[in-house]
Protein backbone atom coordinates (compact mmCIF):
# COMPACT_ATOMS: atom_id res chain seq x y z
CA UNK A 1 0.00 0.00 0.00
CA UNK A 2 2.87 2.29 0.57
CA UNK A 3 3.57 2.10 -3.13
CA UNK A 4 0.11 3.46 -4.02
CA UNK A 5 0.41 6.23 -1.55
CA UNK A 6 3.89 7.12 -2.79
CA UNK A 7 2.62 7.08 -6.39
CA UNK A 8 -0.30 9.35 -5.46
CA UNK A 9 1.99 11.76 -3.63
CA UNK A 10 4.49 11.89 -6.47
CA UNK A 11 2.08 11.68 -9.40
CA UNK A 12 2.92 15.16 -10.66
CA UNK A 13 6.61 14.44 -10.70
CA UNK A 14 6.00 11.05 -12.29
CA UNK A 15 3.85 12.65 -14.98
CA UNK A 16 6.59 15.21 -15.65
CA UNK A 17 9.18 12.43 -15.94
CA UNK A 18 6.83 10.44 -18.22
CA UNK A 19 6.21 13.51 -20.37
CA UNK A 20 9.95 14.13 -20.55
CA UNK A 21 10.61 10.51 -21.53
CA UNK A 22 7.87 10.67 -24.18
CA UNK A 23 9.34 13.89 -25.53
CA UNK A 24 12.81 12.31 -25.64
CA UNK A 25 11.42 9.21 -27.36
CA UNK A 26 9.52 11.40 -29.82
CA UNK A 27 12.69 13.37 -30.60
CA UNK A 28 14.64 10.12 -31.01
CA UNK A 29 11.88 8.72 -33.25
CA UNK A 30 11.86 11.90 -35.34
CA UNK A 31 15.66 11.77 -35.67
CA UNK A 32 15.52 8.09 -36.65
CA UNK A 33 12.79 8.87 -39.20
CA UNK A 34 14.82 11.84 -40.50
CA UNK A 35 17.94 9.66 -40.83
CA UNK A 36 15.88 6.93 -42.51
CA UNK A 37 14.39 9.46 -44.93
CA UNK A 38 17.90 10.75 -45.70
CA UNK A 39 19.15 7.22 -46.33
CA UNK A 40 16.16 6.49 -48.58
CA UNK A 41 16.80 9.74 -50.46
CA UNK A 42 20.47 8.80 -50.92
CA UNK A 43 19.47 5.34 -52.14
CA UNK A 44 16.99 6.89 -54.58
CA UNK A 45 19.71 9.26 -55.85
CA UNK A 46 22.11 6.35 -56.19
CA UNK A 47 19.43 4.31 -57.99
CA UNK A 48 18.84 7.24 -60.39
CA UNK A 49 22.57 7.47 -61.01
CA UNK A 50 22.73 3.71 -61.66
CA UNK A 51 19.78 3.98 -64.03
CA UNK A 52 21.53 6.78 -65.94
CA UNK A 53 24.71 4.71 -66.11
CA UNK A 54 22.71 1.69 -67.31
CA UNK A 55 21.02 3.85 -69.96
CA UNK A 56 24.40 5.16 -71.08
CA UNK A 57 25.78 1.60 -71.22
CA UNK A 58 22.74 0.46 -73.21
CA UNK A 59 23.21 3.31 -75.69
CA UNK A 60 26.91 2.53 -75.93
CA UNK A 61 26.11 -1.14 -76.57
CA UNK A 62 23.54 -0.17 -79.23
CA UNK A 63 26.08 2.14 -80.90
CA UNK A 64 28.70 -0.60 -80.78
CA UNK A 65 26.22 -3.05 -82.36
CA UNK A 66 25.35 -0.52 -85.08
CA UNK A 67 29.03 0.09 -85.70
CA UNK A 68 29.72 -3.64 -85.91
CA UNK A 69 26.80 -4.07 -88.31
CA UNK A 70 28.07 -1.18 -90.47
CA UNK A 71 31.57 -2.69 -90.49
CA UNK A 72 30.12 -6.05 -91.52
CA UNK A 73 28.17 -4.35 -94.31
CA UNK A 74 31.29 -2.52 -95.49
CA UNK A 75 33.29 -5.76 -95.39
CA UNK A 76 30.54 -7.55 -97.32
CA UNK A 77 30.49 -4.71 -99.86
CA UNK A 78 34.27 -4.89 -100.20
CA UNK A 79 34.14 -8.66 -100.68
CA UNK A 80 31.35 -8.20 -103.21
CA UNK A 81 33.36 -5.59 -105.11
CA UNK A 82 36.33 -7.96 -105.13
CA UNK A 83 34.27 -10.85 -106.53
CA UNK A 84 31.37 -9.24 -108.40
CA UNK A 85 31.06 -8.72 -112.13
CA UNK A 86 30.17 -5.28 -113.48
CA UNK A 87 28.96 -5.12 -117.06
CA UNK A 88 29.14 -1.87 -118.99
CA UNK A 89 28.18 -1.03 -122.57
CA UNK A 90 30.78 0.69 -124.71
CA UNK A 91 30.33 1.88 -128.28
CA UNK A 92 31.78 -0.59 -130.77
CA UNK A 93 33.30 1.20 -133.72
CA UNK A 94 33.07 -1.87 -135.94
CA UNK A 95 30.95 -2.02 -139.11
CA UNK A 96 27.39 -0.90 -138.31
CA UNK A 97 24.23 -2.55 -139.58
CA UNK A 98 21.71 0.03 -140.91
CA UNK A 99 19.18 1.13 -138.20
CA UNK A 100 21.37 -0.40 -135.48
CA UNK A 101 24.12 0.80 -133.12
CA UNK A 102 26.97 -1.51 -132.22
CA UNK A 103 28.03 -1.94 -128.61
CA UNK A 104 30.50 -4.08 -126.74
CA UNK A 105 29.30 -5.45 -123.41
CA UNK A 106 32.46 -5.50 -121.28
CA UNK A 107 32.91 -7.04 -117.82
CA UNK A 108 34.80 -4.37 -115.85
CA UNK A 109 34.30 -6.17 -112.51
CA UNK A 110 36.46 -8.74 -110.76
CA UNK A 111 34.00 -11.65 -110.96
CA UNK A 112 32.55 -13.74 -113.77
CA UNK A 113 29.16 -12.71 -115.21
CA UNK A 114 26.79 -15.57 -115.98
CA UNK A 115 23.54 -15.79 -117.97
CA UNK A 116 23.93 -12.46 -119.78
CA UNK A 117 20.77 -11.22 -121.54
CA UNK A 118 19.44 -7.88 -122.75
CA UNK A 119 16.11 -6.33 -123.74
CA UNK A 120 14.67 -3.04 -124.96
CA UNK A 121 13.62 -0.61 -122.22
CA UNK A 122 14.62 0.11 -118.67
CA UNK A 123 14.66 -2.25 -115.71
CA UNK A 124 10.89 -2.08 -115.16
CA UNK A 125 10.38 -3.71 -118.58
CA UNK A 126 11.61 -7.04 -117.14
CA UNK A 127 8.11 -7.71 -115.82
CA UNK A 128 6.32 -6.72 -119.03
CA UNK A 129 4.42 -9.39 -120.93
CA UNK A 130 5.74 -10.33 -124.35
CA UNK A 131 9.11 -8.64 -123.92
CA UNK A 132 11.80 -9.93 -126.26
CA UNK A 133 14.83 -11.06 -124.27
CA UNK A 134 18.03 -11.77 -126.20
CA UNK A 135 20.91 -13.88 -124.89
CA UNK A 136 24.41 -12.72 -125.75
CA UNK A 137 27.05 -15.08 -127.12
CA UNK A 138 28.96 -16.10 -125.15
CA UNK A 139 26.53 -15.85 -122.24
CA UNK A 140 29.35 -15.98 -119.67
CA UNK A 141 31.88 -13.15 -119.48
CA UNK A 142 35.10 -13.37 -117.45
CA UNK A 143 36.70 -10.18 -116.09
CA UNK A 144 37.78 -7.88 -118.96
CA UNK A 145 36.01 -10.14 -121.50
CA UNK A 146 33.55 -8.61 -123.95
CA UNK A 147 30.94 -9.50 -126.52
CA UNK A 148 29.37 -7.44 -129.29
CA UNK A 149 25.68 -6.68 -129.67
CA UNK A 150 23.65 -4.68 -132.18
CA UNK A 151 20.99 -2.40 -130.62
CA UNK A 152 18.15 -0.86 -132.63
CA UNK A 153 18.52 2.90 -133.13
CA UNK A 154 14.93 3.46 -131.98
CA UNK A 155 15.63 2.13 -128.46
CA UNK A 156 15.93 5.03 -126.01
CA UNK A 157 17.20 2.63 -123.33
CA UNK A 158 18.10 -1.02 -123.02
CA UNK A 159 18.93 -3.26 -120.08
CA UNK A 160 21.60 -5.90 -119.61
CA UNK A 161 20.75 -8.62 -117.07
CA UNK A 162 23.35 -10.95 -115.58
CA UNK A 163 24.31 -12.87 -112.43
CA UNK A 164 27.48 -13.17 -110.42
CA UNK A 165 28.88 -16.17 -108.59
CA UNK A 166 26.69 -15.16 -105.63
CA UNK A 167 23.62 -15.75 -107.86
CA UNK A 168 22.37 -12.21 -107.26
CA UNK A 169 20.75 -10.68 -110.28
CA UNK A 170 22.39 -7.53 -111.62
CA UNK A 171 21.37 -5.08 -114.29
CA UNK A 172 23.00 -2.36 -116.32
CA UNK A 173 20.57 0.15 -117.81
CA UNK A 174 22.04 1.86 -120.88
CA UNK A 175 20.47 5.09 -122.13
CA UNK A 176 20.78 6.37 -125.68
CA UNK A 177 21.12 9.87 -124.23
CA UNK A 178 24.78 10.12 -123.11
CA UNK A 179 23.80 12.59 -120.36
CA UNK A 180 21.78 9.86 -118.63
CA UNK A 181 24.61 7.40 -119.08
CA UNK A 182 24.39 3.97 -117.47
CA UNK A 183 22.88 2.81 -114.20
CA UNK A 184 23.92 -0.29 -112.29
CA UNK A 185 21.47 -2.20 -110.09
CA UNK A 186 21.98 -5.20 -107.77
CA UNK A 187 19.30 -7.45 -106.28
CA UNK A 188 19.82 -7.60 -102.48
CA UNK A 189 17.20 -9.81 -100.92
CA UNK A 190 13.90 -8.45 -102.18
CA UNK A 191 15.30 -5.00 -102.94
CA UNK A 192 16.82 -3.60 -106.09
CA UNK A 193 19.72 -1.39 -105.02
CA UNK A 194 20.99 1.27 -107.42
CA UNK A 195 24.78 1.58 -107.23
CA UNK A 196 26.51 4.95 -107.35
Amino acid sequence: MHLWRWLNQNSGALQSIAAFLIAVLTIITIRVLWATWGAIKQQATAADALTKVADAQTKAAENAAKSAQRQAELLASQIELDTAPLLVAEPDLGQAIPAYRNYKIVNRGQGVAFQVYFWAGELEAKNAMGISITAVQPSTLAPNASTSVAIKDQWEAWTIRYKGIDRCERWTIVHKDPVKGQQHVVQKGLQEVYLA
